[in-house]
């Protein structure tokens, strides 16, 4: 593959990442504080010690990264499978 086609997947693959990295943070922030013993408050993203507050989906927190990385997935498959189809193609002939 031309380092074009590299870039272009390291783009689409991008909010995929972010996705992935966000969802990580999140869950490791709310298991450390449940350990502690404390309530995870996800507007706010902390430990809370003194009240007790409501599990909030991840796809209602964040979703905007969720549709775009779902979609960007999508392309990037999407991408990939042209580039393999196409490549095919030109070393056959």
């Amino acid at each position: 593959m031309k380092s074009t086609h590299w870039i272009i997947l390291a783009v689409l693959l991008a909010a995929p990442a972010a996705f992935a990295l966000t969802y990580a943070r999140e869950f490791l922030a709310a298991d450390s504080a449940l350990d502690a013993g404390a309530s995870y408050d996800y507007r706010a993203g902390r430990a809370d010690f003194t009240q007790s507050h409501p599990s909030i989906p991840f796809g209602e927190r964040h979703s905007k990264l969720c549709a775009v990385a779902a979609w960007s997935s999508l392309g990037a498959v999407g991408y990939a499978v042209a580039v393999a189809i196409w490549s095919r193609r030109t070393h056959a002939a």
